[in-house]
């Protein structure tokens, strides 16, 4: 929808980042900040602007570390789009892709962090129901940030599930299928980004979404450890109770996995604490640290590539 080059309002674009089935996601510059940002723009425009807010709304509510910060939505010359921040790396499929496996620290430290930030969502009542390897970015510092709530939702306590069919077959829940996804099925899917972590290819996979869809039913996967034979048990049955094909028979909570997953790996309660704060603390100090230029010493606004001053390259 937009063109590298292009000015949409105060933001020129620099690239596209990615494109899915329900929007593209472009790079762009803040020229009035000089900072880089991330514009999703819909695919699906209409005039009702409160259609269009849904997403924004529900993202609006998270402030986590470990979930990309929405920071604002825009209409500008009749297209409506959300800015985000830009996280400087690359998502676990591309990860992926390039490294087929990833050894047991990489992979416990990504889940983990997934962990925190779905913690943070579920407790807020938000439903992601879509976690999959391109949903999970990898910034440069190795901080994990879940992203594309665009087929998220709030849960409400009266019916306990969402009815709508939607997500990604090979990460989804038996009962995501039958549309009626609940908070445990957003464990399945961090189970099955666990277990492709640790074995190179997703617990289930087919082609056709109708055969996934039985085969996630039935429910016949491979414990982990037969897979990998360096994952210890302790983790390969994390992964499996993860992957329970009755929602009654596995972690019904992000913190029930966190919590087993700080067990098994030797982590105490105290520490994930000071972890998350460490995480938080950073966070809030990337976004105010106050830097000056190299040429001309005056101070920069934060994440800024080019000084406001002098206009030298940072």
């Amino acid at each position: 929808m937009f063109l590298i080059g292009q000015q949409v309002g105060k933001y020129k674009i620099l690239d596209t980042l990615g494109v899915g089935g329900f929007g593209a996601v472009y790079l762009a510059v803040d020229s009035w900040l000089d900072k880089k940002v991330a514009l999703k723009v819909p695919h699906k425009q209409t005039d009702d602007l409160f259609q269009l807010l849904k997403e924004s709304r529900l993202h609006a509510a998270l402030n986590h570390p470990n979930i990309v910060q929405l920071i604002t939505a825009e209409k500008t010359d009749d297209v409506f789009f959300m800015v985000m921040e830009y996280v400087r790396g690359e998502s676990l499929e591309a990860i992926l892709d390039r490294d087929k496996t990833l050894d047991l620290k990489r992979s416990t430290d990504y889940l983990r962090q997934a962990c925190h930030g779905l913690m943070h969502a579920h407790q807020n009542h938000v439903l992601h129901r879509d976690l999959r390897p391109s949903n999970l970015l990898i910034a440069e510092t190795g901080q994990v940030k879940i992203t594309d709530f665009g087929t998220s939702t709030i849960i409400e306590s009266a019916r306990g599930y969402a009815q709508t069919r939607i997500g990604s077959p090979p990460y989804m829940a038996p009962e995501q299928f039958q549309g009626k996804a609940v908070l445990a099925s957003d464990i399945y899917s961090l189970g099955c980004i666990f277990y492709e972590m640790a074995s190179g290819a997703p617990p289930l996979f087919h082609p056709n979404p109708a055969i996934m869809e039985k085969m996630a039913a039935q429910g016949k996967i491979t414990p982990l450890k037969l897979k990998n034979s360096s994952v210890p048990r302790a983790l390969s049955d994390i992964c499996m109770r993860a992957l329970a094909t009755e929602v009654k028979d596995r972690y019904q909570s992000a913190s029930e996995l966190l919590q087993d997953m700080d067990a098994a790996l030797g982590v105490t309660r105290k520490e994930t604490e000071l972890e998350e704060i460490r995480s938080r603390l950073k966070a809030r100090e990337e976004a105010t640290r106050t830097t000056t230029c190299w040429n001309c010493r005056k101070p920069l606004p934060p994440r800024t590539q080019r000084c406001p001053h002098c206009g030298e390259a940072q």
